[in-house]
């Protein structure tokens, strides 16, 4: 069975919509860099990959160096503010006067959007020595559907190549290496010279990476005030490389190029997601109000206007994910049109940022210029509650119509994401605890907006969110040995999932539960079947089908814990806020001060580090956000 690639050991820089992955020694030259490779991990239809990548394709995919005819032995790996990595390596097979290594290759990598740098400072101890840079390329422009699936494309040939050129063309998308100095020609680039004690010898080349016309998603520049952190120590780490990630992924659509968001992560979600570029708006806002008013005017842009089953687009919906072409995962059984609305929770979740941002009073012309999206976003809102005399009637649920789109359409959409106590699988239509606190929320808070700016509609808001807080009380919750706590999900006939989850901690701060129940959910977030003194467990560890390495049952989110924080710290729960808060930041000491994706539900009684989830994504938008919510829980004010 194919399994996507590892990441978790390698070293990425972004610059969106550019990236550079280098494998665990900082090499770019992969086990999985072409169809038929011959490492045992790509064999087996995992390993890893590396590469340079630009908007959805991988297009150079080896730059394999030698110094002499040696390839460097990898020492160190460090990452550095502003897209840059440096490789230091050495070069053993060259003697010295001594046992000690008498020759050191330094490699710098400097990422932008579009552009990559490869400088390359050989020194070495001894007096004189004559010297050979040679670096080996292939381009092989493989889609990124097909890397997730370990499927890798031969090769291409240059289309034309001298001495210090090289391009690739493939379809619209070109490469171009430009090599001043180098003296081959073909496929490598060789530079030679002389070095010694005190003189170095350096080379250098540099890719240009151009999309394809039809690509929607281009770069945006940093935001004009860099926030720096003021914290020391941890803390300060974190923030630190926090904000440098989020600035490489910084976005914008060719259709709203002045309207920044930022794309989802890195590999695999380089391009704008409804609720992950939402729920990162919301966790920086503090700290950037054109990121928010540009997320929401880019989303607006795409609102749907029409019934369309294939693409789960509805009049008002806000979308789930923008791409230029078909996404084809077939291993998953998705087929997904390049504008995808099968998502339940990214109308309301627009709707509460809004609010936010409105609230905030930061940005009058930008909330005054979206409310009539905000007019249609309602209209969905309250038109897609079940059908009176379903047995989800009165909440907001969801099912996949075609067969090939998402089966499960909240945070947690892998296909065993909602199931019981027992393992079971739930049957749609399903119904999202935390969609319909999101959906409260953005009902209470849009009414207060519209009152506000003199609109209507105000009162048909707060009749929908008194109705959906009843009835969410009377049918979500449900009791186990534990005490009562908020299932995760209706099923489609109705039934609770019998499970606690950490869908419970997004209710909070939401106002559908009252003080009573939020300390009740507060509680079961700092149970050990839930908190593992890392972060949250998505599901119990009581549970049957709960696995540590499962990607939504039983691991740990940096997200989904720091959105449960925000809503400790919103009811007032602060030192339950601050235990999950310094255990998140004790997560992010074992991936280098930052957050990924997900890591291993194991807990820290059971190891010393968090564990990683080898196929977690790095940055992540809103895993990086995260860190911000970390220090507000610390007292650190924004």
């Amino acid at each position: 069975m194919t399994v996507q690639p590892a990441l978790h050991r390698q070293h990425c820089s972004v610059a969106a919509p550019t990236q550079l992955w280098l494998d665990a020694e900082g090499r770019l030259a992969g086990a999985a860099d072409a169809a038929g490779a011959s490492s045992p991990a790509s064999a087996a239809g995992g390993g890893w990959f590396t590469g340079l990548l630009h908007g959805d394709t991988r297009m150079l995919c080896r730059a394999e160096v030698r110094v002499n005819g040696m390839e460097p032995e990898p020492a160190t790996v460090e990452a550095e503010a502003g897209g840059v990595l440096r490789v230091r390596g050495l070069v053993r097979g060259i003697p010295g006067p001594t046992e000690d290594p008498a020759v050191e290759l330094l490699q710098i990598w400097t990422v932008t959007p579009g552009v990559v740098r490869h400088s390359l400072h050989l020194a070495t101890s001894l007096e004189s020595l004559d010297v050979e840079i040679e670096i080996q390329l292939a381009a092989d422009f493989t889609d990124m559907a097909a890397i997730r699936l370990s499927r890798f494309r031969d090769p291409a040939e240059p289309f034309a190549a001298d001495d210090s050129t090289l391009r690739w063309r493939d379809g619209g998308r070109t490469l171009t290496v430009g090599a001043p100095g180098s003296v081959a020609a073909g496929e490598r680039l060789l530079w030679r010279g002389t070095a010694g004690r005190g003189r170095p010898f350096e080379a250098e080349w540099q890719a240009v990476l151009a999309d394809s016309e039809d690509a929607v998603v281009a770069a945006r520049p940093p935001a004009s005030r860099r926030v720096r952190a003021e914290p020391s120590g941890t803390l300060g780490l974190l923030l630190d490389n926090a904000l440098d990630d989020l600035a490489g992924l910084r976005l914008a659509t060719r259709k709203l190029p002045d309207a920044p968001f930022l794309a989802a992560g890195a590999p695999w979600y380089f391009t704008l997601f409804g609720r992950d570029s939402l729920w990162a708006a919301r966790l920086l806002l503090p700290l950037d109000a054109g990121l928010a008013a540009g997320t929401l005017r880019s989303l607006a842009a795409f609102q749907g206007t029409r019934d369309d089953p294939a693409a789960a687009e509805e009049p008002g919906k806000i979308l789930h994910e923008l791409r230029s072409k078909e996404l084809v995962l077939e291993i998953q059984g998705l087929r997904l049109p390049p504008v995808y609305y099968g998502a339940v929770d990214s109308t309301p979740l627009w709707l509460c940022l809004l609010a936010e941002l409105g609230e905030s009073g930061l940005d009058d012309a930008a909330v005054r210029s979206l409310l009539p999206n905000a007019a249609r976003a309602v209209e969905w809102l309250l038109a897609a509650r079940g059908a009176p005399g379903s047995p989800n009637s009165g909440f907001l649920s969801y099912q996949d119509a075609t067969g090939h789109g998402l089966s499960n359409q909240g945070w947690k959409d892998s296909r065993d994401a909602m199931q019981f106590r027992d393992g079971r699988q739930a049957d749609g239509p399903i119904a999202l605890s935390e969609v319909q606190g999101y959906a409260y929320q953005a009902a209470v808070d849009t009414a207060d907006l519209f009152d506000a700016y003199g609109e209507p509609g105000g009162q048909a808001l707060r009749d929908f969110a008194e109705a959906l807080q009843q009835n969410f009380r009377e049918r979500f919750w449900v009791e186990d040995d534990g005490g009562p706590f908020p299932a995760m999900a209706l099923d489609g006939h109705g039934d609770p999932l019998d499970i606690p989850g950490s869908n419970m901690g997004h209710l909070l701060g939401t106002g559908i539960l009252d003080a009573s129940e939020a300390r009740l959910v507060a509680d079961r977030l700092l149970s050990p079947e839930l908190f593992s003194g890392y972060g949250v467990h998505t599901i119990s560890r009581r549970a049957a089908g709960f696995w540590p390495f499962s990607y939504h049952c039983g691991s740990v989110w940096s997200h989904d814990t720091a959105i449960a924080v925000r809503g400790l710290l919103a009811e007032g729960f602060l030192p339950e806020a601050r235990t999950i808060a310094e255990g998140l930041l004790a997560a992010s000491g074992s991936f280098g001060h930052r957050l990924p994706e997900l890591f291993a539900g194991i807990s820290a009684e059971e190891s010393g580090h968090a564990v990683p989830y080898p196929a977690s994504c790095h940055p992540q938008a809103w895993s990086s956000a995260s860190a911000v919510v970390i220090a507000q829980a610390m007292g650190v004010g924004f």
